[in-house]
């Protein structure tokens, strides 16, 4: 089997990516089958909001595990319970943190971030946060990711958001040697809210705000030391042979170098083999042809499975369970 499939330190995390419609969630449920009989026990996830995953394999799932043989779990996470969940502990966490915000209607401000943009990045990376925070239950997780452009900037976010959070600490420390400075000098400063007196924290041990900020830190560093390690993550990128998504592959290629995510493997699927000439597909092969030869020459170093058009898709374990073993190298 690759290496890059198989647990090293702890349990293994395996991200399929690519542009919609080239065959992520076949191939992620594929290779998770050889890797469950091989003994070790595998986790398949659906981050993608048009999920296919409980089709592919046949069975009707939930955002929680379900088993679907020996060793093998799989799992559809619902967007709309995703963004939900992200705000309501986020709401919770404001309400422990700010307890004089009490007097504004948080619910209302809640139910408008609910749109905001990039709201569907930070709660899908929440519930990553809560699979990889449990990782010791599982020896392998699969991600069957939503497409391209949506998984990369979930995967830069962690490095991203750790680049903010240190900024506010930065600002949030200045904030209180003012305070402590004036304090020195006036004493004590407290205000009063509905007849409830707060006094304004001076140092970072009693102030709640630094307190979150900092546990928030901690868990954007736990999940960005997981997704940049090569003996825990690894990164395997599906497209057909044709240049859009060739195009798309190689902007993923180099974002996720930039922010150290390893990138392992690239599964060319739907590769047109005919054993006897076929003029009307002619053209068609000598464009795949141009597109393999451009990827062999534009990824060195990186592993390319190719992966024939099938007569058609593969639905269940026993139809997948060929197509994962060349996946995985079994």
């Amino acid at each position: 089997m690759r290496e890059f499939f198989l647990p090293k330190k702890g349990y293994r995390v395996v991200f399929f990516i690519g542009k919609g419609g080239v065959g992520k969630t076949t191939s992620s449920a594929a290779a998770a089958i050889p890797l469950a009989e091989k003994g070790y026990k595998t986790l398949i996830v659906s981050l993608d909001p048009a999920h296919n995953l409980g089709d592919v394999l046949m069975e009707k799932l939930s955002d929680k595990p379900k088993k679907i043989a020996e060793n093998l779990y799989a799992a559809e996470l619902n967007m709309e319970k995703l963004i939900n969940a992200y705000l309501k502990r986020l709401e919770e966490s404001m309400k422990h943190t700010y307890r004089y915000l009490t007097v504004i209607n948080l619910e209302k401000y809640f139910e408008v971030l609910s749109f905001s943009p990039g709201i569907e990045e930070y709660a899908t990376l929440e519930a990553i946060r809560e699979i990889l925070t449990n990782g010791d239950e599982w020896d392998i997780i699969v991600f069957d990711t939503p497409p391209t452009g949506l998984t990369l900037r979930v995967l830069a976010l962690p490095k991203i958001s750790l680049i903010w959070t240190d900024k506010l600490i930065e600002i949030r420390r200045a904030i209180l040697d003012r305070r402590a400075a004036i304090a020195n000098i006036h004493g004590e400063q407290e205000f009063t809210v509905e007849g409830e007196k707060f006094k304004l924290p001076t140092r970072e041990e009693e102030d709640a705000v630094m307190k979150e900020l900092k546990a928030y830190r901690e868990e954007v560093a736990f999940v960005e030391s997981v997704l940049t390690d090569p003996e825990k993550t690894s990164v395997v990128a599906v497209m057909n042979p044709e240049m859009l998504p060739l195009y798309e592959t190689e902007r993923a290629y180099e974002s996720l170098r930039k922010f150290k995510v390893p990138f392992n493997m690239i599964i060319m699927n739907k590769v047109l083999e005919l054993k006897a000439e076929v003029p009307e597909l002619a053209a068609k092969i000598k464009a795949q042809e141009r597109v393999l030869d451009e990827v062999s020459r534009r990824f060195k170093g990186i592993e390319i499975v190719k992966v024939p058009t099938l007569p058609e898709e593969p639905r269940g374990l026993e139809s997948l369970r060929t197509l994962g073993g060349k996946i995985v190298g079994d």
